[in-house]
């Protein structure tokens, strides 16, 4: 801006320079999630595990900010000194924990589901319903599917699964995992269309075009 003899007054404010590093910073560890989000062979329980722990992280940036902790928060670490008034407003960031209880809450009643799907072998047979109770308990006690879960793991597991001998916990796991985390796999779809429909082409009909979409 100096070099082009545009004044920004805010520049010079301190205050100003901390409050847009420390947005810097978290929106660096959004985009850091929203990394993790995106995929083709996503899975939605990993999409879920990966928000649950930005939730327990912005708990423990809470308490780190209000001891004056900057080591998550490069940005906002660089420039020094901060005042502690500043740090005081950084650290209450439950507004955004209560943002993402929001937007996820669907999610928390599908938690046992998630947790059957993701760890069949290691949850109680108490805590699911009755009636595939009895393909678990045979499940739990396989030694040969265990090993497999260990050697190959989730979503490949399922796929060794026999949909006669368990045919309860295979249409619960082909249920979670037919569930969509994100629109990434839907806008991938859109981007190929698009590439394969292109004004070059103005002579492949609707018929092609899904015929070349079946392919991708």
């Amino acid at each position: 801006m100096k070099m082009k003899n545009k004044e920004v007054p805010q520049l010079a404010d301190s205050t100003f320079i901390c409050n847009l590093a420390f947005l810097t910073d978290v929106t660096d560890h959004l985009n850091a999630l929203n990394l993790k989000l995106q995929g083709r062979k996503q899975v939605i329980t990993q999409m879920y595990d990966s928000v649950k722990s930005f939730k327990v992280k912005l708990t423990m940036w809470g308490k780190q900010l209000t001891a004056g902790n900057l080591i998550h928060f490069s940005t906002l670490n660089s420039l020094g000194k901060v005042e502690p008034r500043s740090l005081k407003e950084y650290a209450d960031i439950s507004n955004l924990h209560k943002q993402f209880d929001m937007r996820f809450k669907d999610f928390k009643v599908l938690e046992p589901h998630f947790q059957l799907f993701s760890t069949p072998f290691a949850v109680e047979i108490d805590n699911v319903a009755e009636e595939m109770q009895m393909e678990l308990v045979e499940l739990q006690c396989d030694t040969i599917l265990k090993q497999k879960y260990t050697d190959v793991g989730i979503p490949e597991f399922y796929q060794f699964l026999s949909q006669e001998r368990f045919p309860i916990l295979f249409s619960a796991s082909a249920r979670v995992m037919t569930m969509f985390g994100s629109t990434y796999i839907c806008e991938q779809f859109f981007s190929s269309m698009k590439i394969n429909k292109s004004v070059l082409r103005s002579r492949l009909t609707d018929e092609h075009l899904q015929a070349t979409l079946r392919l991708v």
